[in-house]
């Protein structure tokens, strides 16, 4: 193995099916009518996504006293599925006024929405890779739900061209960790 410079990369793309079809209806015939090599919804909104953050793990342990007062640290007995936060969040750059994060409002609020009867949204995958873009470990986080989307600050005084970002917020019920590194590779 060589020590290199460059980054290892992840890889997270939104499934087939995660936007829902009142979404896609709403914003595809305006994506169609832009000069953008997008077919669909899924292709702009995973082409924009900038970056994940992965849930922290945080141990918890157990004091015992023993004889004469002496403290002893031990390991707590919480499973180790619960020590994870099951928060995370993906950022995304917004595009041409603001499509993205539009796309992902609507779809915040049709999930939230109560004549929608789904309690989760996809199970979402996350794999990193090493330099080579070999995957070395996959990440799936089961039983999604979205929860936040970050706020967007309208300002006249900054009207130059520059990229901006928002942030869409997640929570899970459960996160599986996939070693998938293979002798030889």
């Amino acid at each position: 193995m060589l020590l290199n410079s460059k980054n290892s990369n992840f890889f997270f793309v939104f499934p087939r099916g995660f936007f829902p079809k009142a979404v896609t209806d709403k914003y595809l015939p305006y994506l169609k009518k832009q000069p953008q090599a997008y077919d669909s919804i899924d292709q702009l909104m995973n082409s924009s996504i900038q970056s994940i953050t992965f849930p922290d793990l945080t141990s918890t342990t157990v004091d015992q006293t023993r004889y004469l007062g002496k403290k002893a640290t031990y390991k707590g007995a919480v499973p180790v599925q619960d020590l994870f936060s099951r928060n995370f969040n993906v950022s995304f750059r917004n595009v041409d006024g603001y499509l993205t994060y539009f796309i992902m409002l609507d779809t915040l609020l049709y999930f939230l929405n109560f004549k929608n009867y789904d309690v989760h949204s996809s199970d979402l995958v996350l794999r990193i890779t090493d330099n080579s873009g070999y995957i070395i470990t996959s990440v799936s986080f089961k039983e999604t739900v979205l929860t936040t989307i970050g706020n967007l600050e309208f300002n006249y005084t900054q009207n130059a061209p520059q990229y901006s970002n928002f942030t869409l917020g997640f929570t899970c019920n459960y996160i599986d960790i996939i070693l998938e590194a293979k002798d030889g590779i």
